[in-house]
């Protein structure tokens, strides 16, 4: 035992004052066993010592090996489970002593409650609709929730309204306190910040402040950071809590709805830090991507949405989720307040108002301008056999916006196209998805299409 007592004054002097006493010192020694080459060490729970494995075993490992116990094999077990003697072990300033209390559990410091986080049950990695344009800033949260603090810290999440953003902050969340119970896990607006360090200020509790968001705090997760550009104060505070929580390993992931370095009134010293770890965009659905995200939230709600109509919704709702969300909540109410199926005329009929009535004033003609007028081609072109890539473009685009903005079937868009079979349109489509995904000028050329249709409509 006297080698843990020697190795955790080692311990104390390298990590932070909180993670020491609330991770190292509960650790009792349960047994050194020099004949089979390793050290026990009884922890409070299976959580605890998992912990303590994957942010601590280093120093452990180094303090042992400095006193020659080098080649000791460490192994974990729980108070209940432990053999050892009855004997806790304290702070290394402390005198070590025998237990006053219930010989059935170590006199360890009694932990802090920790504080809940403030989480959307509804938001978890398990709800969120993966695809081309939100595949990347997935994969990066289930990482960062892996291993916090450890990979890609900070996590700079950004892209539009309503594209998922704040669904990955919550996720991350949940998935660190289910591995890790005892993780402080604190999720926060901005303006949530910005509130709690003005009334911080106002009642003379900074020190409170600090605390909180410093001391008891191993993941943060801030919504919306730009709104703290401009408010100087804030960005004094914030930036000091950026360099505590780093430095301590503590993971840190904030979403945006731009760059760092176009957030207008931004310090850069702090700009600068935002993008220390890993930048992620996340960008509008692709048509499938829509029609999955509509489908999985109608499951959520125990509706069961037609697929005609979920390909309805998404070809005419195309920004972001959010609008995806409020379309089917419409489509559900509806439902309860006319007392009908959801089906199509029902969807035409509650949703008119809400697509801007381009269910019925957009037809392919239209597309077909718009496009012969962007790209400098003939409709006999385009419609007709040449392969040529300045027309097998235009003609792949001319069948993407038709499937995004009309009715019109696979079947049908082929046979608009000179008699081509749909799995000749089914590529088509997805040439123009992958050409999308991968250039921003397409993207911008879709969007300016778009705009012609519509306006011309």
């Amino acid at each position: 035992m006297d080698l843990w007592n020697k190795a955790l004054t080692g311990i104390q002097a390298q990590v932070e004052p909180w993670d020491f006493a609330h991770w190292i010192k509960p650790v009792v020694c349960d047994v050194v066993d020099e004949a089979r080459g390793e050290i026990v060490l009884a922890v409070p729970d299976e959580s605890h010592g998992q912990w303590l494995e994957e942010h601590f075993a280093s120093y452990i490992r180094k303090e042992l090996s400095r006193l020659g116990g080098s080649e000791l094999r460490i192994r974990y077990t729980t108070y209940e489970n432990r053999q050892g003697p009855l004997l806790a072990m304290t702070a290394p300033e402390e005198p070590a002593r025998a237990l006053a209390s219930s010989p059935a559990m170590p006199a360890i410091e009694v932990l802090e409650p920790i504080e809940p986080p403030n989480l959307n049950e509804r938001y978890r990695f398990e709800s969120f609709v993966d695809g081309p344009t939100n595949q990347f800033a997935m994969s990066a949260a289930r990482a960062v929730a892996d291993h916090p603090g450890t990979r890609y810290n900070p996590l700079f999440i950004f892209g539009g309204v309503g594209l998922g953003k704040t669904h990955l902050l919550h996720a991350i969340g949940h998935a660190v306190r289910e591995k890790n119970p005892r993780a402080r896990v604190r999720y926060v607006t901005s303006e949530q910040f910005v509130n709690d360090l003005i009334q911080a200020i106002r009642s003379d509790k900074m020190q409170g402040f600090r605390q909180r968001y410093r001391d008891r705090c191993d993941v943060l997760l801030i919504d919306d950071i730009q709104f703290i550009a401009g408010k100087d104060r804030t960005q004094e505070e914030f930036f000091h809590l950026f360099n505590t929580l780093h430095s301590s390993a503590k993971q840190i992931v904030m979403t945006c709805d731009q760059l760092p370095q176009s957030i207008p009134d931004m310090e850069d010293r702090l700009r600068s830090r935002l993008t220390w770890g890993l930048t992620a965009d996340i960008k509008p659905p692709g048509f499938e991507t829509r029609v999955a995200i509509l489908k999985a939230k109608a499951d959520l709600e125990g509706i069961d949405l037609a697929d005609d109509v979920a390909m309805l919704v998404a070809r005419h709702i195309t920004q972001n989720v959010r609008q995806l969300e409020g379309a089917l909540l419409k489509l559900v109410a509806s439902q309860k307040l006319m007392h009908r199926p959801i089906d199509l005329d029902m969807a035409h009929q509650a949703l008119g108002a809400m697509l801007g009535e381009t269910l019925t004033r957009i037809m392919p003609d239209a597309i077909l301008k718009a496009v012969v007028a962007e790209f400098k081609v003939s409709l006999t072109d385009l419609k007709g056999p040449r392969r040529h890539r300045n027309i097998t473009v235009p003609r792949q685009i001319a069948m993407y916006l038709i499937r995004e903005l009309t009715d019109v079937s696979l079947p049908q868009i082929g046979q608009l196209f000179g008699g081509r079979d749909h799995s000749t349109v089914i590529n088509s489509l997805k040439r123009v998805e992958a050409m999308r995904d991968a250039n921003p000028e397409v993207r911008t050329q879709l969007d300016r299409l778009r705009r012609m249709v519509r306006d011309g409509a």
